[in-house]
């Protein structure tokens, strides 16, 4: 049986790449770290990390007892996290993945109300897109995830409807397209600033356009950074498509109101695995999510949960 006190010397050495940075951060002498991983590996008979002149390299061994040991970490969490709340307080650690729509809004708000109800819960948040987080919340290195995405096709996930608002057509205060209505042609003979085609917003941008029987807009840029297309449309006549609780109430981008064209409707949503309802920390945050977002007023409906 693995020592979870060497297991968290083995994860220390994995995500600093270095015996010696890991010892120091654990306060032992490299000596000591080595003969611990050394008798990690003499127990499952297997080298888990290649010494290098630059440090050290995970074997394949090592990266699948990384995996399986983040896990272990991450219900060790849990488990102190419920005893601590048994004898009268909340505190733990949260990990959130979040997407770009709430990152401006949404989840600093959640964070300030979490420090101020509950100082004793650290609070980690990660942006990302849907492709990445999901895959973490299943690994567990991530506890909620919530963002602008779709609802999930997974049993082993329940999804909750946070928000709903819209998806717009966007461009800079001042652009030659803001303030009145314009033709669906016109918005076309403009520069596009857009996310990859493999991102839902853009994905939905090109429906829209297909379902007018139009090609969709061509992008001069793209990125999957919602931070770097909101700064480019200020300092240019490029559009984008981004939803409404990212750009708020942001005086410098303006609304394109495009005739014919109907605004679509985006949810904002939370997911998570059943377990996470274990953890006391994880339903503190869980439930200031829920608050926040039904104080903001951008929900037109009560938030529903259903399974993914």
């Amino acid at each position: 049986m693995l020592e979870s006190r060497r297991l968290r010397h083995f994860l220390t050495v994995f995500e600093m790449g270095s015996i010696g940075q890991a010892a120091e951060k654990l306060l032992l002498t490299q000596p000591a770290l080595s003969k611990s991983i050394r008798q990690i590996e003499d127990e499952l008979g297997v080298r888990l990390f290649d010494r290098t002149t630059m440090g050290v390299v995970p074997t394949v061994y090592g990266n699948a007892l990384a995996m399986h040991a983040k896990m272990i970490e991450q219900e060790l969490r849990r488990a102190e996290a419920q005893i601590a709340s048994l004898k009268g307080k909340s505190e733990g650690h949260v990990s959130v993945g979040i997407g770009a729509s709430v990152a401006t809004n949404l989840m600093p708000a959640v964070a300030v109300m979490l420090q101020r109800l509950h100082p004793q819960i650290e609070l980690t948040v990660t942006e990302g897109l849907v492709d990445e987080l999901l895959p973490a919340l299943r690994r567990g290195e991530i506890d909620v995830a919530v963002g602008g995405w779709p609802r999930v096709s997974d049993a082993s996930f329940t999804t909750e409807v946070l928000l709903r608002g819209s998806i717009e057509i966007v461009g800079r205060e001042g652009h030659p397209l803001a303030d009145r209505p314009v033709t669906i042609t016109e918005v076309l003979s403009q520069p596009w600033a857009l996310p990859p085609a493999t991102q839902r917003w853009r994905q939905t941008l090109d429906e829209l356009f297909f379902a007018q029987g139009l090609s969709p807009p061509k992008a001069s840029t793209t990125s999957s950074s919602a931070s770097y297309l909101i700064a480019l449309i200020r300092r240019s006549d490029c559009l984008s498509f981004l939803p409404q609780e990212l750009i708020g109430s942001d005086a410098g981008i303006k609304v394109i109101q495009v005739e014919g064209l109907p605004r679509f409707e985006a949810e904002i949503n939370m997911t998570y695995k059943e377990r996470a309802l274990a953890n006391p920390a994880n339903m503190e945050v869980i439930q200031i999510l829920r608050a926040v977002a039904g104080d903001s007023g951008a929900a037109n409906t009560p938030a529903t949960i259903e399974a993914a």
